[in-house]
């Protein structure tokens, strides 16, 4: 679970997110290391398939050979997420050390890859390449969920789609122009040509000079107190690290399981065209074949990198789009049509026997790959807590590379046997998966309305659909407590964001203010109101998966309400009917009453006088720890919100 906060010093101040809004440029420098990984990624899809063939590798030995990238993937990635979760460096950060790092290693190995000339040694390489491009990856998208506060999140997921459509698009345009260089058409001595030495160097500066510049010029926000201290003592080592894996995937999100399915056939697929892409241009466009070679394998090379260009190119535009789409008719329904399409798209492209019009089937796989590499992290960067981001987006990772560890073990018998060694066949098998993990898509039930994310919605309907915001005053005791939990209820159902706010006098407290008086306590200095705004949200941050934001606000109570909701009136104000402003025997406190006269949306009003605090929560040794009631873990007050 996420939570923001902000803060107000007097009323009517600008209130500061604790997660800082970052400006369009900030966001874009963030952001540039992708397109340096990608093109790094871009080269492991398009080129080392193409150079393995060139250094002596068969096409049915094609997929035993890709074993490198799912096993690292599976290994790496959600170890470096959960590693990553639990390190802090004043200096050096959370993530950006693993980033930097991973980029590194790709550069050195991009560097020496076109250099080997023996089949196993390149091998090596290609793992050690995908054992950096791990490395970078998921540490960076959790960066970006770090960074970013949730109204930016989007904004920022985006950018990050559009640097990986721009690092792809010349990672595939480079292996196509450099390959008509007359200059560059000579073989070195290990049979590789010299227009992919060129290839391979320019990845190695693109990924040295974005990843640099981006982790140099993009600071990290500092933990809380209690995170630091979270991290400090969160047990270190590789075993801790698996286990902590294994607790994720035990409560992570029905939504998540339900992304699973569909990855099955999706990257399954994926992982075949990649590699059979030029084998299929080849066998129906250029006549050529990688066992024959020469000028007409060379062409299918090279055009392979012109269509993985331009479906890329597509990628960048459509990713502008799919968001906003998705959070119209659903994440579930934008990521089943983009599947669709690119099923279509594969099937077609086997059967054209023209260069030029098999780039157009790229516009549909462009559409899909806008929305397979941004929504789905998107939807699990808004639904899981903001400390287990790394974590989370290493399993989810593991859903992707699972379906291609079993590709790498499967598919050279399905291919030989089965599909009769071609690789249009190949392809044409690639688009009937993808239109079963479209169908796949469409039958999975919506997820609960707990595990739905509110910023790209998966699918579910809402129970409630009037509210944007429901904000809710608290001052940390258990009658303001039992509100809160039935705030969280109602945000969960409406899918709104949800708005705990305490306010605070400055000063100190007066004889009628104590806790022995008979009127109104309020809370007096910062401090105090920060202690009870945690006490407020713990339970609800101790759980995963709910957007909330928290302020405190100097001033009055009522006033801090009714100046969150402001005019609109889509909002609604939570409060109880006493603990905040009531005088004994009285059944309407001054606060709830100030909103329901002043208000211009929606008021609820708890009944919280119904509850016995001296049973309840005076009796326990720790009471003072306990004062957090319902939402803190106890069931005596009243229900916890859903799950």
């Amino acid at each position: 679970m996420t939570a923001t906060m902000s803060e107000s010093v007097s009323a009517g101040t600008e209130q500061v997110e604790r997660k800082p809004l970052m400006s369009g440029s900030a966001i874009l420098m963030m952001n540039l290391g992708f397109f340096g990984v990608q093109f790094s990624f871009g080269l492991t899809q398009s080129a080392v398939n193409p150079l393995f063939l060139l250094i002596g590798a068969t096409p049915q030995q094609l997929p035993i050979l890709n074993l490198a990238g799912p096993v690292t993937g599976l290994v790496i990635q959600p170890l470096i997420g959960a590693i990553s979760d639990r390190t802090w460096s004043p200096r050096w950060g959370r993530r950006r050390p693993f980033v930097i790092g991973g980029a590194i290693l790709c550069a050195i190995i991009l560097a020496a890859f076109p250099f080997v000339g023996v089949l196993w040694l390149a091998v090596i390489c290609f793992w050690l390449l995908d054992a950096g491009n791990n490395t970078s990856m998921e540490p960076y998208r959790a960066l970006i969920s770090d960074r970013l506060p949730k109204s930016q999140l989007a904004r920022g997921f985006l950018t990050q789609s559009m640097f990986t459509g721009a690092g792809a698009v010349l990672a595939n345009l480079s292996l196509f122009i450099l390959q008509k260089v007359s200059a560059l058409q000579e073989t070195a001595g290990n049979g590789v040509p010299y227009w992919m030495y060129v290839c391979f160097l320019i990845g190695t500066f693109c990924i040295l000079l974005t990843v640099l510049t981006a982790m140099a010029r993009t600071k990290e926000l500092t933990p809380s107190d209690e995170e630091l201290a979270e991290i400090r003592s969160a047990p270190k080592g590789l075993h801790h690290a698996v286990r902590e894996i294994a607790d994720a995937v035990r409560v992570m999100p029905v939504a998540m399981h339900k992304i699973g399915v569909v990855f099955l056939f999706q990257w399954y697929a994926m992982f075949i065209y990649w590699q059979f892409l030029a084998v299929s241009l080849g066998e129906t466009v250029f006549g050529a074949t990688p066992e024959e070679g020469g000028r007409a394998w060379d062409d299918a090379i090279a055009w392979s990198g012109l269509q993985n260009a331009g479906y890329n190119f597509v990628t960048m535009v459509s990713a502008l789009f799919l968001v906003g789409f998705a959070r119209r008719i659903g994440a579930k329904r934008v990521h089943a049509v983009a599947l669709g399409l690119a099923a279509a798209s594969l099937i077609w492209l086997a059967q054209i026997d023209n260069q030029y019009v098999a780039l157009i089937p790229m516009i549909g796989l462009g559409v899909f790959w806008a929305s397979a590499v941004g929504i789905p992290y998107l939807m699990v960067a808004s639904m899981v807590p903001a400390n287990r981001t790394g974590v989370y987006m290493g399993i989810l990772n593991m859903m992707i590379v699972v379906p291609m560890l079993i590709q790498t073990v499967t598919f050279g018998w399905i291919f030989t046997n089965l599909l009769g060694g071609s690789g249009a066949n190949a392809i044409r098998l690639a688009g009937i998966l993808l239109a079963i993990g479209a169908v796949a898509m469409l039958w999975v039930n919506p997820p609960d309305e707990a595990d739905e994310s509110p910023i790209v919605p998966l699918g579910s309907k809402r129970s409630i659909t009037v509210y944007d915001r429901v904000v809710v005053g608290s001052d940390g005791t258990p009658t303001s407590l039992y509100a809160v939990d039935r705030a969280a209820e109602v945000a969960q159902a409406a899918q709104a964001r949800l708005v705990v706010v305490t306010a605070y006098r400055d000063g100190t407290p007066d004889a009628a203010s104590t806790p022995g008086g008979k009127v109104h306590r309020d809370i007096h200095g910062a401090d105090a109101a920060r202690e009870a705004l945690g006490r407020s949200v713990t339970g609800l941050t101790r759980e995963r998966a709910r957007f909330i934001e928290q302020r405190l606000v100097a001033g009055d109570p009522a006033q801090a309400l009714l100046d969150t909701v402001g005019n609109n009136p889509a909002n609604l104000i939570v409060v109880g009917n006493r603990g905040l402003g009531a005088s004994e025997g009285q059944m309407l406190g001054s606060v709830p009453a100030g909103v329901v006269r002043n208000a211009v949306c929606d008021v609820l009003v708890v009944q919280t006088s119904a509850l016995d605090e001296e049973r309840l929560f005076a009796s326990a040794p720790e009471a003072a720890a306990d004062r957090a009631g319902p939402v803190a873990g106890g069931d005596a007050a009243g229900p916890r919100p859903g799950r």
